[in-house]
């Protein structure tokens, strides 16, 4: 199974005070192709949840592995994704801005041994795949403030998989640094006066874009524009079953 950290000589480095990286064309075509019209239908991934306008809806690596309507070659690609291999992959990447920002080296982080599936069991390191779909909106709409992940969290990646016929604009991520000190209201949301923009990363299929979560990774969604089509792409997590940091000390008063 091809990893989406395999184009390596397509990898675009943002790895200052927030390490992320980009690659464009990140699985080879006829491998995307394949996943792409192999992506789990709409219906499936909502569920028996409420239906709600541009709203993102999930559906997991646990799942997706026991559910016989999801291909092979989707099996192949989770399973790999949330394997002690691609770990390896993304630290050999994101080693020094590791170390930078959280002092700490690799055997202190995982192992073999203390992985597994994210909702399988309780490990200390937990992986997951997710297929992930934000629904039509009826007019331009905005997706997500400028906000940091869950402190659990350790990286994300995400592989969008726009479809070919999909004219909207929008739902391009964006990322930012703080104008000054930290500074957070509700939960890890950032008021867009307090950051600067770094840059904003087009929607567009078969690119991927994965980050260090810390402290200082602020990312949002622009706004969509009214479409029919759903957004579609992959979320690749690793989580610790603790909080690496605490953004609760910066909330505004």
């Amino acid at each position: 199974m091809y990893s989406v950290l395999q184009n390596k000589k397509n990898i675009q480095f943002r790895f200052e005070k927030f390490p992320y990286l980009i690659i464009d064309d990140a699985l080879p075509e006829n491998i995307y192709e394949n996943l792409s019209n192999s992506f789990p239908k709409n219906e499936k991934i909502i569920g028996n949840n409420e239906y709600k306008e541009n709203f993102a809806y999930r559906y997991n690596a646990l799942n997706s592995l026991r559910d016989e309507e999801i291909t092979n070659e989707w099996k192949e690609f989770i399973k790999f994704h949330t394997s002690f291999e691609f770990l390896e992959e993304f630290y050999e990447i994101f080693s020094n801005s590791i170390k930078q920002i959280y002092n700490v080296e690799k055997d202190k982080l995982f192992n073999k041994d203390n992985i597994g599936v994210r909702f399988e069991n309780r490990n200390h390191f937990n992986l997951d795949c997710q297929f992930v779909i934000n629904t039509p909106t009826s007019g331009d709409t905005s997706v997500i403030e400028p906000h940091l992940d869950n402190p659990v969290e350790f990286y994300a990646a995400l592989l969008y998989m726009k479809d070919d016929n999909d004219d909207s604009v929008g739902g391009n991520l964006t990322t930012y640094t703080f104008k000054d000190k930290p500074s957070f209201y509700g939960k890890s949301r950032v008021r867009e006066d307090k950051v600067n923009l770094i840059e904003e990363i087009e929607y567009k299929k078969n690119r991927l874009v994965m980050f260090l979560n810390s402290p200082y990774s602020i990312h949002g969604v622009t706004k969509r524009s009214k479409t029919n089509f759903y957004r579609k792409y992959i979320n690749i997590i690793g989580e610790f079953n603790f909080e690496l940091f605490n953004y609760r000390a910066f909330l505004e008063k």
